[in-house]
């Protein structure tokens, strides 16, 4: 295998002579300020300026160095790793490679973790120091995608991290980091305050002070950007869009994303537990779950219009997707279509699996996380309803649906899902790997369970030749396809709203961070 060099990062442009605060309206708070306890975007999103990786994604999903300067295998399975020197904690104690050591271990066994950072740790067999500032990672098989995993790991500081729970990250007592900023407060679920390292390896950010302010509500968000309570606001309501580019005091920042909008199905009898799942009005009560027929998953699937979807409720500011990832990404295929809106075909595969007066079911999602996902809910409900399935809706804070959905209470959702590396396995493994299985399935909430799909995804990311990797990713994406089970609806477009005077960089990740944020010349 060819060494695996990682290519030298751009700088934004030189800090201003005159300090600067910026002020940031978001959808969506963290779940918590532990860099291991969520793999979770918004969480990540946050503890990316105060921590920092051995590499990272920069805007257009290419590594780049952060704590690693190099990264070499021969083998895919023995990985050496030089580390940055003179980078310090911000308590200011040089920053090692125990450091990292710590970090590697601790990431995928915090306890009560609703989405394991495990996913990504997985592969690693051993990890040791091999001097202050060098490290050996050794996989347990061929591991070529190890370094972007691995990109998804914070590297937290062992002296302040060991021992320390959950609660002493979120409280601050644990919260340093060698990042361009530091931890000032936080109000949970409402706002995080950051102030700027000085002494960064990196340089200084422009901005002195970075607020991050929590406005769920669509309208209340969009208000505050123009009343110029905020000075830069995430995910625009689409309804919004065109009028802050009309408007010559603002500016939008636009970019397709890799946030895939699913539907997850719990196809297991365990979901009729529930009472989401019922059989139709006056019909004998369900002794087996309707979804666990692959006729009824796919009926429900073309009974979408996910053209509608794009169009009539997200304005066009999403992208209608028969795959998990857009294009560009490895593990994108230009032919495989979107599925079209067939309602009739829809009704013809529930007669045939039995259910010709269809059933009634529960469809939930959050309500403060995918734009306008409560919207799209009563659509597809309207959807379904119209093919027989009497559906109502569920709508929840993203708080409050995470756990639950977490602990298989919501058998039929809408959700979604970032893709942080550009390589499927990154959605795959997590989401439809049988959970428990050597690290897979660790976002699988669908209690979904497919030896065969296991079978190609480890052989997939233990591929060192590309064209075959693609040619199992392709086997695998196939397969979970057919199956029905995590039908894709659409990609979100990502836009930012911000006031004149501020230039950035949007991120195809949807991360919304004030590192790509400067004043503009």
């Amino acid at each position: 295998m060819r060494p695996i060099r990682l290519a030298a990062a751009l700088l934004l442009a030189a800090a201003p002579a005159m300090a600067q605060t910026l002020t940031i309206g978001l959808a969506t708070p963290p779940t918590a300020l532990d860099p291991h306890y969520h793999a979770h975007a918004q969480s990540s999103a946050t503890a990316a300026h105060v921590f920092e990786a051995l590499h990272r994604a920069d805007p257009a999903m290419q590594l780049v160095p952060q704590l690693a300067t190099a990264a070499t295998s021969a083998d895919g399975i023995t990985w050496e790793v030089r580390l940055r020197e003179g980078v310090r904690w911000h308590d200011g104690t040089p920053f090692t490679a125990d450091d990292v050591v710590f970090s590697l271990r601790r990431a995928g066994n915090v306890p009560n973790s609703p989405g394991s950072f495990g996913t990504y740790t997985r592969e690693v067999r051993t990890v040791e120091a091999t001097g202050p500032h060098s490290l050996r990672i050794t996989a347990a098989a061929p591991a070529p995608l190890l370094m972007a995993n691995l990109s998804n790991i914070f590297i937290v500081s062992r002296r302040h991290g060991e021992g320390a729970t959950t609660d002493d990250y979120n409280s601050g007592k644990a919260m340093v980091g060698t990042g361009p900023y530091r931890f000032a407060r936080w109000s949970t679920g409402s706002e995080i305050h950051f102030t700027r390292s000085d002494s960064h390896w990196d340089g200084r950010q422009p901005w002195e002070r970075v607020s991050f302010r929590v406005i769920a509500n669509n309208a209340a968000r969009t208000a505050s950007l123009l009343a110029g309570d905020v000075d830069v606001i995430a995910d625009i309501p689409s309804t919004d869009v065109a009028r802050l580019r009309a408007d010559r005091r603002f500016q939008v920042f636009t970019i397709a994303s890799s946030r895939l909008v699913f539907l997850g199905f719990d196809a297991t009898d365990d979901a009729l537990a529930t009472g989401h799942i019922r059989a139709a009005e006056g019909a004998p009560a369900l002794v087996r779950n309707p979804l666990g027929d692959i006729r009824v998953r796919r009926a429900l699937s073309l009974a979408i219009d996910r053209r509608g979807l794009v169009d009539r409720i997200n304005e066009g500011q999403a992208i209608a997707t028969g795959q998990f990832l857009p294009e560009g990404f490895f593990g994108f295929f230009p032919d495989i279509p979107v599925q079209p809106h067939d309602p009739e075909a829809a009704r013809r595969l529930l007669a045939e699996a039995g259910y010709p007066g269809g059933f009634r079911l529960t469809l939930a999602t959050s309500n403060d996380r995918i734009v306008n996902s409560a919207r799209m809910v009563q659509a597809i409900a309207q959807m379904w309803t119209r093919i027989g399935v009497a559906t109502t809706v569920e709508t929840m804070p993203h708080a409050v649906f995470t756990p639950r959905r977490n602990r298989y209470e919501i058998p039929v959702f809408l959700s979604s899902w970032g893709n942080q590396t550009g390589e499927a396995l990154y959605t795959l493994v997590p989401q439809l790997g049988t959970r428990g299985q050597g690290g897979l399935g660790n976002a699988n909430r669908i209690r979904y369970s497919n030896p065969a799909l296991d079978r190609l995804l480890v052989a997939a990311g233990a591929e060192i030749d590309a064209p075959r990797r693609l040619a199992l990713i392709r086997q695998a994406t196939d397969l979970a396809l057919a199956e029905a089970v995590m039908p894709p609806l659409l990609l979100q477009v990502n836009n930012w709203g911000a006031r004149q005077g501020i230039a950035m960089t949007p991120r195809i990740d949807q991360y919304t961070l004030a590192m790509s944020m400067r004043p503009a010349d």
